[in-house]
């Protein structure tokens, strides 16, 4: 990619956040929330304000604990009273999901129909250049004809031209889809980079050959793309019994999250459908589980406390290369790559990641990887 494409790939992107993302107008006042890994992707994300002519405050906050972000933040929110506009909050942080709490409060206080919150983690260039390519109108649609295909399967057969070969009992019934498609709504949180639909599985069991990259909850520097050294994981019965594959990094890091107490345990059966999304990224990142294919979630699981009775400091997804889908033993797949658009309104009952703000258990593990540049707990 030459510098004049990548600079005109971020251009848009930032046009994408804005635009079709935001749908900021000239009555809108923003803030932009950076923790300091993310200071030139805030830069980017000011000057297209700027251009814009759109009010905007900048404020900085260190990722997890930062006891004076609070005041900082109920510092720079108008007037409910007097402001007629929007207040639109970004928060862009490259590692960590943090302060939960302080931006809840503002979103109540200065009233949830007025207040959108977009939550980006992965912040960085990739972000700009590729998770934004398609807008939420379009990723609703996309989960929405899987989600209409899949919540009422009973059983389901994954495969993907690497190895995968995966059967999985499902139990809509029991288990919550969760769906991420970038639309906001009243009282939700907007997570970035959006694309994917998940559950828990009632059962599975095969082989899992992950050949695209590796997503996990603690902080590493690690180049997590295994086109070059796919990594294959047997599993029977919800557990992952071994595995093999992977370069020096990758087997330590995934020999450390397999090490705990449930860390072995499958908490996610995810599908990536942001098709905007055309190459695998180095980092330890989002934009790699969004990217079209399956991706196994072991360790912590993403369901209630009340359903799913255990707890996992470590959440590690290992994606495949794109994949089929097999439902209740039909002879033609869903191919993720091209799926057909059913036309389906998103339904109402999925629990969508957005609302909750939880974006799988990333307040981060408190694990040492020996590649990692530092952790957090």
């Amino acid at each position: 990619m030459t510098a004049v494409q990548s600079s005109r790939d971020l251009q848009d992107g930032v046009d994408a956040l804005l635009n079709r993302y935001g749908r900021l107008s000239i009555r809108d006042h923003c803030i932009v929330v950076f923790a300091p890994d993310s200071r030139e992707a805030a830069a980017w994300l000011v000057a297209g304000l700027k251009q814009r002519k759109i009010s905007s405050q900048c404020i900085a906050m260190r990722p997890l604990v930062d006891l004076g972000f609070a005041a900082r933040l109920k510092s720079a929110v108008p007037d409910a009273e007097t402001f007629t506009g929007r207040l639109v909050i970004f928060t862009l942080e490259r590692d960590t999901m943090s302060h939960f709490s302080p931006l809840l409060h503002v979103m109540q206080q200065f009233g949830s129909d007025r207040c959108m919150v977009v939550r980006i983690i992965s912040a960085s260039r990739e972000f700009f250049e590729q998770a934004l390519n398609l807008g939420p109108d379009e990723l609703s649609a996309r989960n929405a004809a899987l989600l209409t295909r899949l919540s009422r399967a009973r059983s389901i057969r994954v495969r993907s031209r690497g190895g995968t070969d995966l059967r999985v009992q499902l139990d809509a019934g029991r288990y919550d889809w969760i769906s991420n498609r970038g639309v906001w709504r009243p009282g939700g949180f907007t997570i970035l980079p959006a694309g994917e639909i998940a559950t828990y599985p009632a059962r599975i069991d095969g082989r899992l050959v992950a050949d695209g990259a590796l997503n996990c909850n603690v902080i590493t520097r690690i180049d997590t793309r295994l086109t070059a050294h796919p990594l294959t994981v047997d599993i029977t019965d919800g557990r992952a019994t071994g595995f093999t594959g992977g370069d020096d990094d990758v087997r330590e890091l995934v020999e450390l999250c397999f090490k705990q107490p449930h860390g072995t345990r499958v908490g996610e059966l995810g599908f990536g459908t942001n098709s905007g999304i055309d190459r695998f990224i180095p980092a330890n990142s989002h934009i790699n589980e969004r990217r079209v294919g399956v991706h196994i979630g072991f360790g912590q699981h993403n369901q209630d406390r009340a359903v799913v009775d255990y707890e996992e400091k470590v959440h590690l997804d290992l994606i495949t290369d794109g994949a089929e889908i097999y439902v209740d033993d039909e002879s033609e797949p869903v191919d993720l790559a091209n799926l057909q658009l059913s036309g389906a309104e998103h339904p109402e009952l999925v629990r969508d990641e957005d609302i909750t703000g939880d974006c799988c258990g990333f307040g981060y593990g408190e694990l040492t990887d020996p590649a990692a540049a530092s952790t957090v707990g």
